[in-house]
């Protein structure tokens, strides 16, 4: 019996630490870094850490939202939950293929600074439909409520750290350091998106 308990404490923590490691690769923050710096660096440190803050909300919010409501989505739209996994995963594939590339889509434009929090940082960089994806993956699993809520608030203050400290570990890492560190957030996230794939394949059948 004790050793039972021994195997099944070790097999939950292993099961947040995966979720956690999924979540956090898929909204990389290490490759929004550039993004962030340049979206923020008209502003002064509070208005940079307060529009760090409304992002974070702003993903939390979303992510809660989409974990929750998403089974209920799908029972609606009469998709069951291999079908989602499948196409999550060939979301999840594309995604890391531009990570690969090293393409960053939301770039800036024009003067304004203002409510960069919300949009784009919140929504779609940090909260984007790779991270909408593993979250309604997540919690279709064993126990998935409590270790969606784990992974999504431990992403977002992982999350957080990082970006709050955006231009010393850019200054640290320079450009070719945060490209080279997002292309194997790009490995990794193509071979979470694989499983995926092939867990609702074998799901169907």
């Amino acid at each position: 019996m004790y050793h039972k308990d021994i195997m099944d404490i070790n097999l939950g923590f292993g099961m947040l630490v995966k979720a956690f490691i999924m979540l956090f690769v898929v909204m990389d923050p290490p490759g929004s870094i550039p993004v962030f710096i340049a979206l923020t660096k008209d502003m002064r440190k509070e208005e940079r850490k307060r529009e760090l803050n409304h992002a974070v909300v702003v993903a939390t919010i979303l992510l809660l939202l989409f974990a929750f409501l998403g089974k209920i989505i799908l029972y609606v739209l009469g998709i069951t939950t291999d079908s989602f996994m499948i196409a999550g995963g060939i979301l999840l594939l594309l995604i890391s293929f531009d990570l690969l590339r090293g393409e960053h889509k939301y770039s800036v434009s024009g003067k304004s600074v203002a409510g960069v929090g919300a949009v784009p940082l919140g929504i779609p960089l940090l909260a984007g439909p790779g991270a909408i994806t593993t979250v309604m993956v997540i919690i279709q699993q064993p126990f998935g409520i409590g270790i969606v809520l784990f992974a999504i608030f431990s992403a977002i203050i992982a999350t957080k750290l990082v970006l709050g400290q955006s231009e010393r570990i850019y200054s640290i890492m320079g450009k070719a350091g945060s490209e080279v560190l997002s292309r194997v957030m790009g490995i990794i996230v193509a071979a979470i998106a694989i499983q995926f794939i092939g867990t609702g394949i074998i799901g169907m059948f």
